[in-house]
């Protein structure tokens, strides 16, 4: 009967897995973007599309633009055209992108053609040209261009798939009761709403979106290579290579890079991140308002007060923050592993080491921010650490946590000390905003009072839910009596009062910043603290609105403040959503995108749409190959030679010659640059290879997993095996009552 009970539950599981892998190897679920009525609009012929020497045209390139920005695959421009001669079809690219083949013949007398080409660096402004250059005449009726085939509704099916999946193993094992279910629903609600601008085909462009497009195009274009894990990528800058991996770390950007390996597309990819990253706000919320108060209605409200946070919205899809989003999704489980330190139970501490080291893995600034805020609940809670004896669990997590990172901690170290790094980035502090908008409804892209610069245009205020719920809680903490959570829920108070006071001008950044020597300003933005200032608004606004309403049906009340925070967020869910600024599905092209930093000093990103090879002396270079960061080319010296290759020299490129390593140094523009002798003759082959240190650096993170999770696993057993005696003694003992 029990093995009839699994195969019950895991058989519908079974199933679907099977569904999932067939509609992936048979190509269903394949969509392509086509641009049709190109001679209407889409190319520019500021001519006509019909040239004729007897009107008087002249030979040249019938069309000039507009280009389209392209990822690499490959693609077919499908036309109709009417010529006495054969003509050209050509495609060229403004980045120098590699296109293979780049152009085709129009054939006399011919009507309907096509030509099939294969993009192999991602390309800005492609432009297909009609070359009018042999005959009388050449006239172009139709144009289509065809993009490859993604896979995004194959993945829509496997996602499906899996929540349903996951939905009938939880109703299986009795998991899903009436109460459970109607939390979850109203999860559910908050996090489809805050996902909204992401349930369409496009993605949003605002801020720093086409940043995270190169970082994940990099990222996916250094697991190609076979780098794991990915410290340089040759996407950005033309293929000239960036260590954006290295300061700007993407641990949880992995699954992205490797669903465009298989087949999704860009736009698809980051709309499902920002879709997960509001599933995990949600989940992370909900654990830590569980843990912290007991309660799980309140956790649920809390759950759904910071979900649907004006500011957390904010850094998904109005700012576009993905990293800074990331991190405050990871935010409620730090300050649980804190607290669990702090006042919980302290053998909980990996919890912190894992959150901690997750935060540093995605967005560093938030980890100063964390820091900060780490710092404040330490010196809150000094007398209970000390006399309580937890000290020792805070130095083992962050001991930990230094050991867990050390991957990425190590090559930081390392390119900082050869001068790259983020000074660029180093700004006065000009973007704190007015006491005022902490009270404003968020409204997106509202007008800007001229009057008062530090009113931003942007939904950066708390926003209404989170401020009435502060106003609950203390007015509970002044009229009724306390209890053991109104401590808990206090400090959430104090910290979000904290918090968005230093996101405002009334906190004196100038002093500050000349107390620190000018190292606060790498904050850049002093509301970016309104991350910490939200989620704390958020877990004391959910105990101030159950507890000053305590006695009523409390599903219904967290019904209400789902429907004012849904009502408070409109305006920006719909301002997004009907974003008229987007990277169309299809495109693409990022390739070229500028970021002073992050690269060796002196270097002019302009220069990298040149993509050749400079040499200097007598040298003959041939079959050259570049497949992202590696190059193999035959050459042959008859002089001393400098060969100046299309690649940034960043620290860890190995160089042979005929299998032998050879020197490299930095040439001009910070080329990569191989010397090579007089008679010298051979295959050159270039590749990043990383340090062997960085070798050492993995095995220790990797070390340091291994021993967290054993001790995990090793704590959960005994945990278990603890409750199994508990249980078994609370039987035996009944059957005794029972006999006597």
């Amino acid at each position: 009967m029990r093995n009839d009970g699994k195969l019950r539950r895991w058989a519908p599981v079974a199933l679907a897995a099977l569904l999932v892998a067939l509609v992936f190897v048979l190509g269903l679920g394949q969509k392509q973007k086509t641009w049709v009525n190109m001679t209407e609009g889409l190319l520019s012929f500021d001519h006509g599309t019909a040239w004729s020497l007897e009107r008087g045209d002249g030979y040249g390139v019938m069309n000039d633009g507009p280009g389209f920005d392209l990822p690499s695959g490959t693609y077919r421009f499908k036309w109709i055209a009417q010529t006495d001669a054969d003509n050209r079809v050509r495609i060229t690219s403004a980045n120098g992108a590699r296109i293979e083949p780049s152009e085709a013949v129009i054939r006399a007398n011919g009507y309907q053609d096509e030509l099939v080409f294969e993009i192999l660096d991602d390309a800005d402004d492609v432009n297909i040209e009609f070359v009018f250059e042999n005959g009388t005449s050449l006239s172009v009726l139709d144009g289509r261009l065809y993009t490859p085939f993604y896979r995004d509704d194959a993945f829509t099916f496997a996602f499906a798939a899996l929540g349903l999946c996951v939905l009938w193993v939880l109703w299986q094992r009795g998991y899903l009761t009436a109460e459970r279910r109607g939390r979850l629903v109203l999860v559910a609600m908050a996090v489809i709403y805050a996902s909204t601008p992401s349930l369409k085909e496009n993605l949003n462009l605002v801020y720093d979106t086409p940043f995270h497009i190169a970082r994940i195009c990099n990222l996916a274009d250094g697991l190609r290579m076979g780098q794991f894990p990915v410290r340089l990528g040759a996407y950005s800058y033309n293929g000239y290579g960036a260590v954006t991996s290295v300061f700007y770390p993407d641990l949880l950007l992995y699954p992205c890079a490797l669903m465009m390996m298989a087949g999704a597309s860009i736009q698809y990819v980051l709309n499902v991140y920002c879709i997960a990253l509001n599933i995990l706000a949600a989940a992370a919320m909900y654990i830590c308002a569980k843990r912290i108060y007991g309660d799980k209605w309140m956790a649920t409200c809390a759950s759904i007060l910071y979900t649907l946070a004006i500011y957390r919205f904010t850094d998904v899809y109005i700012r576009g923050a993905i990293g800074e989003a990331t991190a405050m999704s990871l935010l409620p489980l730090f300050v649980l592993g804190l607290w669990e330190i702090l006042y919980g139970d302290k053998r909980r501490w990996p919890l912190l080491v894992f959150s901690a080291a997750g935060i540093f893995l995605s967005h560093m600034l938030a980890t100063l921010m964390c820091a900060l805020c780490a710092a404040c609940m330490c010196v809150l809670g000094a007398v209970r650490l000390i006399r309580e004896r937890r000290l020792g669990a805070l130095i083992a997590a962050c001991a930990c946590t230094a050991l867990l990172c050390a991957y990425e901690l190590v090559p930081f170290i390392q390119y900082n000390a050869d001068g790259v790094g983020a000074q660029v980035l180093q700004t006065f502090m000009s973007e704190a905003m007015a006491p005022a908008q902490l009270f404003l409804l968020g409204t997106g892209d509202m007008a800007v009072d001229p009057r008062d610069p530090h009113l931003h245009g942007m939904a950066i205020e708390l926003g209404l839910p989170l401020v009435i719920g502060m106003m609950l809680t203390l007015y509970s903490a002044v009229t009724q009596k306390r209890e053991a959570r109104t401590r808990d829920a206090l400090l959430a108070f104090a910290g979000a009062a904290f918090f968005a006071f230093m996101s405002t001008t009334a906190f004196p950044w100038a002093h500050l910043n000349k107390l620190t020597g000018g190292l606060a300003s790498f904050i850049q933005f002093p509301f970016r603290l309104m991350m910490l200032a939200c989620f704390f608004a958020a877990l004391t606004g959910a105990y101030g609105y159950l507890r000053v309403f305590d006695g009523r049906r409390r599903e219904l009340l967290v019904i209400a403040v789902l429907i004012v925070a849904v009502i408070a967020g409109l305006p920006s869910y719909t301002d997004q959503t009907f974003n008229f600024d987007y990277v169309e599905f299809g495109q693409g092209g990022y390739a070229n995108s500028i970021y002073p930093e992050y690269n060796l000093p002196g270097t002019n990103l302009a220069a990298t749409t040149d993509r050749s090879v400079h040499t200097q002396g007598d040298v003959t270079i041939t079959a050259y190959e570049k497949e992202s960061a590696r190059i193999r080319a035959q050459i042959d010296a008859k002089t001393d030679a400098q060969i100046a290759l299309p690649l940034f020299g960043f620290r860890g490129y190995r160089a042979q010659l005929n299998g032998g390593d050879v020197a490299w140094t930095l040439g001009e523009n910070n080329r990569l640059t191989v010397a090579v002798p007089a008679g010298t003759s051979g295959t050159l082959t270039v590749w990043f290879a990383g340090e062997p240190i960085w070798r050492v650096a993995d095995a220790v993170s990797l070390l340091t997993l291994a021993a967290l999770l054993g001790l995990c696993l090793h704590r959960r057993r005994k945990t278990h095996a603890a409750a199994r005696g508990i249980a078994g003694h609370v039987s035996k003992t009944q059957e005794q009552g029972t006999y006597r």
